[in-house]
């Protein structure tokens, strides 16, 4: 008998900060209310770590929740991929610190930078690997600590206001299936990744960066004191050209993989999107024709916590309900470079 190698994911964990930071605790920081930021962006309020916290600490958190739903220890993952735009040290990432502070001795761990397609991307990656047969089981990890790269402050406000910390997780494993993919598809009772959507424009990158610290021509060090004094280091966003090209490129990706699978929108049971802003989300939304009850959103708990907040969506529609064994599910992501990326899955 043919068989096909699928990739399962055996279990999704999750970390948030127990320190909030309200709409209405920022209005006491900067010209800002509840009211604007709601309306634009639909975010209440937000999860800041404590100092004694890297962001590595918060992936840990996420990787151990993981493993134990798994039913799975440090030791088991054969390769650990990271995704974070808010890493410890400038290098190396945060995937061999979680490496080690797991105790996972000599796992070869890798950090992926799309930034707030981080996720979506280390999806698409171990799942490469493992229908390569080169790995069995790997741990996926997208851990943020934005509270300390933003400033809260009236200057700072266009960006500040977006941003939440926190960190999710998931198990990949190799599995062996009498499935080819379009069986896959439409068989309630498989459990796998089917496919996936990646994509990148390098010209939008100056649109939604953090450029320096860093080494780009012109400068002669990392950063000066004079940049560091009017804290060069900030990140830099053209919200409206953002808000473009993430409704463009995500819903752009979604179509495209159901295309590429002949799946109807309706086909699907839940869509997970990427949570920058519930704007973005809604209009995604449309432009798949799919009903409210059909997309997950959380962004009202947690603000835009880049890579953490796909694993983070799949663990509460998990919880809640929202997401059962058999369902068909797509996930969409968007972020700086600019990259997208999306991932057709059955939960």
């Amino acid at each position: 008998m043919t068989v096909s190698i699928f990739s399962e994911i055996t279990g999704v964990g999750h970390y948030i900060p127990q320190k909030t930071l309200s709409n209405d605790d920022l209005s006491q920081l900067m010209d800002t209310s509840d009211a604007w930021i709601r309306e634009r962006s639909g975010i209440h309020e937000r999860h800041i770590a404590d100092l004694k916290e890297g962001t590595s600490d918060l992936g840990l958190h996420a990787a151990k929740e993981a493993l134990k739903a798994a039913g799975m220890t440090a030791e088991d993952p054969d390769l650990i991929l990271a995704a974070t735009l808010s890493p410890d040290y400038y290098f190396p990432g945060i995937g061999v610190m979680i490496q080690d502070k797991l105790g996972a001795r000599d796992t070869p761990a890798m950090d992926i930078r799309g930034q707030c397609s981080g996720f979506s991307w280390c999806l698409a990656t171990a799942d490469a690997f493992i229908r390569s047969g080169q790995y069995r089981t790997i741990l996926v990890i997208g851990a943020e600590i934005h509270s300390r790269i933003i400033e809260f402050s009236t200057r700072g406000r266009n960006v500040s206001v977006l941003f939440g910390d926190a960190a999710g997780a998931a198990v990949l494993r190799r599995k062996e299936s009498p499935h080819d993919i379009k069986t896959a598809l439409h068989d309630p009772t498989f459990s796998g990744l089917i496919d996936h959507e990646m994509g990148s424009d390098g010209s939008g990158a100056d649109l939604l960066a953090v450029t320096r610290p860093g080494c780009s021509s012109g400068h002669d060090s990392l950063i000066t004191t004079h940049e560091a004094e009017n804290k060069a280091f900030l990140p830099v966003m053209d919200g409206k050209q953002v808000f473009r090209h993430a409704v463009n490129r995500m819903s752009c990706a979604v179509t495209t993989l159901l295309n590429r699978h002949d799946v109807r929108p309706e086909q699907i049971d839940l869509f997970i999107p990427h949570q920058a802003n519930i704007r973005i989300n809604d209009m995604v939304r449309q432009k798949l024709a799919l009903p409210p009850e059909k997309v997950f959103n959380n962004i009202h708990k947690y603000g835009n916590t880049t890579s953490a907040t796909i694993p983070l969506c799949m663990y509460e529609a998990e919880k809640e309900g929202r997401l059962k064994k058999g369902n068909l599910l797509v996930t969409a992501a968007f972020g700086s470079g600019f990259t997208w990326g999306a991932n057709l899955l059955r939960w």
